[in-house]
């Protein structure tokens, strides 16, 4: 079986090509990004503890992003972009686990397992320096993320509450017929655990109905529920 190549991205500030680790050593020492930070703290911004994370896939190395988010933030608001640029697709619920707690939008005592608290939670309430948390959205159709904190900084901090520094480009999937770019995936193959992409031409010609082909997307939740890509940016 030909082995994949892992996938790259480009960094926001400077443009260069990397795969997800050597993404977390550029961004280190990236002229552009320490440009950025020294003019942040020329602002106006609060000054507070700003937080770099590393954001992958459990099942897949396809799928990461590396974010800034500011320590004043909340655990709700990083589920609300990963729901907008990743997940979203029918409301479904979702939560945090992080050093064996539990971090829900809505907390159901009879429910719930272990120590739980609400998303509500500021973000340097919840992490420090190494940490890693579990992140689970749909709980049927479950998307699994790791979430890591690579680094701290203090830093001023003013606008959105996250900043994109890093998202892997999106994979080429071939289509099982032809080996062409795919365009779709099928989804009753998927579960039945058969080939599944197929490019236009040959989901056209595929057995299977319309109604069970979902798009190609750049996304960890590619072929699952009724997950069709995500908002539009900025995020």
């Amino acid at each position: 079986m030909e082995r994949r190549r892992a996938t790259r991205g480009n960094c926001g500030f400077c443009g260069k090509d990397y795969t997800r680790w050597g993404m977390t050593r550029h961004l280190q020492t990236c002229a552009q990004r320490a440009s950025a930070i020294e003019s942040d703290a020329k602002g106006s911004g609060k000054r507070q503890k700003v937080f770099h994370l590393l954001i992958e896939d459990i099942w897949s190395t396809d799928y990461w992003l590396h974010l800034e988010i500011a320590g004043q933030s909340t655990l709700d608001q990083l589920d609300q972009y990963l729901r907008a640029i990743w997940l979203e697709c029918c409301g479904h619920l979702s939560h945090f686990l992080i050093n064996g707690i539990y971090y829900d939008r809505q907390i159901e005592i009879e429910w719930a397992i272990g120590e739980t608290r609400r998303m509500s939670t500021q973000i340097a309430a919840a992490f420090e320096l190494g940490t890693e948390a579990e992140y689970k959205y749909d709980f049927g159709t479950p998307s699994e993320l790791l979430i890591s904190a690579l680094a701290v900084r203090s830093g001023n901090w003013a606008g959105k509450p996250i900043r994109m520094l890093a998202r892997n480009n999106s994979p080429t999937m071939k289509c099982t017929a032809c080996n062409k770019q795919a365009d779709w995936v099928c989804t009753e193959c998927l579960w039945d655990d058969r080939p599944f992409f197929f490019c236009d031409r040959h989901s056209n010609e595929h057995s299977h109905e319309d109604e069970m082909y979902l798009p190609v997307v750049n996304s960890p939740r590619i072929g699952m529920c009724g997950y069709e890509g995500p908002a539009e940016p900025p995020y």
